[in-house]
């Protein structure tokens, strides 16, 4: 009997998740006006489970403040947690908006002595790699040319 052994869900996000189709993504609508952003990348497998990526940015100063994942989860889980984020009035976004907020806010942090969240190291992988195949979109960072930092803000 030959097995296949079973990966865990991080060393399958590691290993593969780039390999499934980028499926949606969800953004709040007022993510310029706040400079908080509340994204969601949705990977989709062959059997129509989704693994996905929750990424909330602050665009002002820390960039990826926290993250965490889904593993190869129902349609319905998916829908539930974009019904949670719609207090927020949520809308679906293209992929190359949301990989321009999360790296270049990423990016302006690191520029600014901040580190993003440690749950980045794997949910990283859910999103493509930040090459110069995915066009770049001007997007401010900081407020007024600067960081500008603002407390007690959490997930939805």
């Amino acid at each position: 009997m030959n097995k296949q052994k079973q990966l865990s869900p991080e060393t399958y996000i590691r290993t593969r998740a780039r390999n499934l189709p980028i499926d949606k993504c969800f953004i709040n609508q007022n993510w310029k006006e706040t400079g908080i952003a509340s994204i969601i990348v949705s990977r989709k497998h062959t059997n129509g489970n989704f693994t996905f990526g929750v990424y909330l940015v602050d665009l002002f100063a820390l960039g990826t403040k926290d993250s965490f994942y889904r593993f190869n989860t129902a349609p319905d889980i998916l829908e539930e947690l974009k019904e949670r984020m719609s207090k927020e009035l949520v809308e679906e976004a293209d992929y190359v908006l949301v990989h321009n907020i999360i790296y270049g806010a990423n990016a302006y942090a690191e520029e600014n002595g901040f580190k993003v969240c440690k749950e980045f190291i794997l949910t990283q992988f859910i999103l493509e790699e930040d090459t110069e195949d995915i066009e770049l979109i001007e997007i401010e960072f900081g407020k007024d040319g600067k960081p500008l930092l603002i407390q007690n803000v959490g997930m939805f």
